[in-house]
């Protein structure tokens, strides 16, 4: 059955960045040369990927813990529809997403994700954000295994899409939400992502370098172990 998605309360918004040395003040040069030293790297198999090509940033909100309904629900808007069900998140929660891609041999996708009460969050024109700002502490991370479908998890995820072979995600790659899923969230209980590094740097700006180890799984659920990886990065953490 063709699924059809509609996520609410969603804003993404990107932009290709020029990247250089980190500096102080975050005028538009400054934001370009922040960006120079991005960079992720893993190696799948024995083979290492470097990419230093960080052409996107993106911002989002989307429903968390989202049940499935047989009608529409009065005054609320569904995350997704399919068919005769709608499906819903809570209404008073919602997860806060900041992603960034790489491209090189293969187009690399990283996001960190939180759950916040929406009393917490202050209102934009398009998206929410978090009042205080989002916050990345030292340390072990867990992983978002069901990104895009309930939501119920929230912490880092991760996309390799190479070039010439099949993508791999670190999360449940079936986003259909009319078929069951044949893997569960546990599919990263042998994995690890620890941030070393959160600085905050002059204009707002902070330094994050993590290391990870993981499996990705592809839309057939083949396995694939990711090793060695390491990614730095310079952001706001803000909507772009």
């Amino acid at each position: 059955m063709k699924s059809f998605f509609l996520l609410t309360v969603i804003g993404l918004f990107f932009i290709s960045c020029k990247k250089d040395q980190p500096e102080i003040k975050p005028d538009n040069n400054t934001k370009e040369q922040l960006m120079l030293s991005d960079s992720i790297s893993y190696t799948i198999n024995g083979v290492k990927y470097t990419s230093n090509d960080r052409f996107a940033n993106g911002f989002s909100n989307k429903q968390i813990n989202i049940k499935p309904y047989s009608q529409e629900l009065p005054n609320r808007h569904f995350a997704y529809s399919s068919g005769n069900t709608w499906w819903y998140g809570e209404k008073d929660s919602l997860l806060v997403e900041y992603n960034y891609e790489f491209l090189g041999e293969a187009l690399v996708r990283i996001g960190f994700t939180k759950k916040y009460n929406i009393a917490k969050l202050q209102e934009g024109p398009t998206v929410y954000q978090p009042i205080n700002g989002f916050q990345l502490t030292r340390g072990p991370q867990q992983f978002m295994t069901d990104y895009g479908r309930e939501n119920k998890t929230s912490g880092v995820f991760l996309s390799i899409s190479p070039k010439s072979e099949e993508a791999m995600f670190s999360y449940i790659p079936n986003r259909s939400m009319t078929r069951p899923a044949q893997l569960n969230n546990n599919i990263q209980d042998d994995a690890k992502f620890t941030i070393l590094k959160f600085e905050k740097l002059d204009g707002g700006f902070y330094l994050l370098e993590a290391e990870f180890e993981l499996n990705g799984y592809t839309e057939k659920n083949k396995k694939h172990r990711i090793k060695d990886g390491f990614v730095r990065l310079v952001s706001q953490f803000k909507r772009f």
